[in-house]
């Protein structure tokens, strides 16, 4: 007697169960939707990764998994420890409590961080890291056709494609257009075309946004890809001048389009008139008054500071005594003086601490042929991050946590794989199995 044909809904019940049982097959098709989802689908990237932390959660205590704490991923994982532990004190020591323990929630990443580190790193043969790059390319192509269609057909000013803010869409743009470029010389020919419009795209999207502080971060990006790509750049030269006049007269043409220069020169007369306070740029003046009494205020209290949630209060209220309004935003737009006001120099710290970690991790791994990948990613993943906190905030906003703790994920389970010798990855086999 033959058995009956299984229907379609079970078959795809074995193969999600096959995969939730297999944290290899997880691992693999996890790692490059951390890499794509930010960009066009924002928010759902933070879903995505928590999603992963309460998978990685299930199979530790079923025992599938064991706890890890290896020598190579312990520095990163202190790192992020810190910066979620110092964000604790300011509900434990300060007024408004209950705000204070809001953002300590908008910092949850940085203590699932470890978690993840430690459930990624017993797939030894998947390539998270490569993955992960697949996913930002990707993810920087669909960014630009979201925020073109929101520039030229719905009439937008600013495009912010999944993130719902230019800010952070344009930052996170910049730097997947840098990032797109790392492992260049190891792609086979069409995966080398793919991240050459990958990184276009990035820049594009960036300029479609407006945003003008990630703008501030692309000599540091030309400048790293520059030198980790020279070796290519000396032997082709042509073809890379060819690629760089191309790639600058598209993003430039899209620049001037969206209307760009006139944002910059906005910015420029203020600056230069030295009448930032009463600037006619709205965006300026409330940068310099946030930023000037920001630092009066640090300087009052410049331990523990004010706690993060009454930063805001503190600095509007000292700028009201002199005659300046700014309206109620939920930080300085500034990281570095949000953090010196909220918690003081404690919490510089350990924000310069977090920072710096990825490019420490990657100067202090394992010098074989990834080696110079992962340098360049963590000088333009940290030096890109500072540079963005210079006039916004980069922490404490779900979206810019989730890049930030997605891309120092894989670049530790990198650091990892090269210590242990794990350098010879597999694709896990996705076959539905025999019932």
């Amino acid at each position: 007697m033959t058995r009956p044909t299984p229907s379609f809904v079970s078959r795809a019940a074995c193969w999600f169960r096959a995969t939730f049982d297999d944290p290899s097959r997880a691992a693999f098709l996890f790692a490059p939707l951390l890499g794509f989802l930010p960009l066009p689908l924002g928010s759902l990237a933070t879903v995505w990764f928590f999603t992963g932390a309460a998978y990685v959660s299930v199979l530790w205590l079923t025992g599938r998994i064991g706890w890890v704490w290896p020598p190579s991923t312990a520095f990163g994982c202190i790192a992020c420890l810190a910066y979620f532990g110092v964000e604790l004190l300011s509900p434990l020591l300060f007024p408004n409590r209950l705000a204070g323990l809001l953002d300590v929630g908008t910092t949850l990443h940085f203590l699932v961080f470890t978690v993840l580190v430690g459930a990624l790193i017993q797939s030894p043969r998947i390539d998270v890291f490569d993955l992960f790059l697949h996913g930002i390319r990707a993810g920087a192509i669909s960014a630009l056709i979201y925020s073109a269609s929101e520039v030229f057909v719905f009439g937008r000013w600013r495009a912010t494609a999944g993130m719902g803010n230019a800010i952070p869409f344009g930052d996170v743009a910049i730097l997947a257009a840098g990032l797109s470029l790392i492992g260049f010389t190891r792609l086979p020919r069409p995966h080398k075309l793919f991240a050459l419009v990958a990184m276009g795209a990035g820049f594009g999207a960036c300029l479609l946004s407006q945003t003008r502080g990630a703008l501030l971060a692309l000599p540091l990006i030309v400048l790293a890809l520059g030198i980790y790509l020279w070796p290519t750049i000396r032997r082709r030269t042509a073809m890379a001048v060819l690629v760089l006049s191309v790639v600058g007269v598209t993003v430039g043409g899209l620049g001037i389009i969206a209307n760009v220069p006139s944002r910059l020169a906005a910015l420029k007369s203020s600056l230069e008139t030295g009448q930032a306070l009463n600037s006619h740029d709205e965006s300026t003046a409330h940068r310099a008054i946030l930023w000037t009494y920001g630092a009066e205020a640090f300087l009052a209290r410049p331990v523990f500071g004010y706690g993060s949630q009454n930063a805001v209060g503190e600095v509007r209220r000292r700028a009201a005594r002199d005659g300046f309004d700014v309206p109620p935003y939920r930080h300085l737009h500034n990281e570095f003086i949000t953090t010196a006001v909220g918690r003081g120099l404690v919490g510089l710290a350990a924000l310069l601490l977090l920072l710096a970690a990825p490019i420490i991790v990657a100067i202090g791994s394992v010098r074989d042929d990834r080696y110079r990948d992962r340098v360049a990613f963590a000088i333009m993943l940290s030096g890109g991050y500072a540079i963005f906190g210079m006039t916004n905030l980069i922490f404490s906003h779900d979206q810019m946590n989730t890049v930030f703790v997605s891309a120092f994920l894989v670049l530790l389970v990198g650091v990892h794989q090269a210590a242990t010798g794990h350098t010879t990855f597999a694709r896990p086999s996705f076959a539905a199995p025999k019932r």
